[in-house]
């Protein structure tokens, strides 16, 4: 059977050349780093201006996030594995409480960096369109200082 879907057998469940399933519950896809560095896992990434194909750095105030990165490691201009749907562990520049609201940085939040994801509060309405489309997702652990925390997904 060349498809995925009706499949009983492997390899219905494992990853193919493009595409594949993560341990911690994400589809990633390979898409080329032109992030113009080693790539870091966690990284909030946007399609990338400048290749085909590719992903680079959201800046702060981007609002059109597309995934974040599942390799460590693979250098520019090579291809990477970047999760688009489900769940990931997302790098952060704040604390993170699980249950809450996970989005891009905007140049008014205290100490943006460009491809750290930032965590607050679920917001109240009306909601901020401006913070909208900048979401990423919801975080489903916490943790008490910037790093990785697992994400739940949810790009607008």
């Amino acid at each position: 059977m060349n498809g995925i879907i009706g499949n009983t057998t492997p390899p219905w469940n494992t990853q193919s050349e493009y595409v594949k399933f993560t341990p911690e519950g994400g589809i990633a896809i390979k898409l080329l780093n032109d992030t113009g560095a080693i790539s870091i896992k966690g990284t909030v990434v946007h399609a990338s201006l400048s290749i085909d194909n590719g992903v680079s750095i959201i800046p702060v105030d981007n609002p059109d996030p597309i995934g974040i990165v599942y390799d460590d490691g693979i250098p520019d201009g090579e291809y990477i594995w970047v999760v688009t749907q489900g769940m990931a562990d997302v790098l952060y520049s704040t604390t993170v409480t699980r249950g809450t609201f996970s989005r891009c940085p905007q140049a008014g939040d205290a100490s943006p960096v460009a491809g750290q994801a930032i965590n607050e509060a679920l917001p109240a309405p009306p909601f901020a369109t401006n913070k909208h489309f900048l979401e990423i997702g919801h975080p489903i652990e916490s943790i008490g200082a910037p790093g990785l925390a697992l994400t739940m997904l949810h790009f607008n």
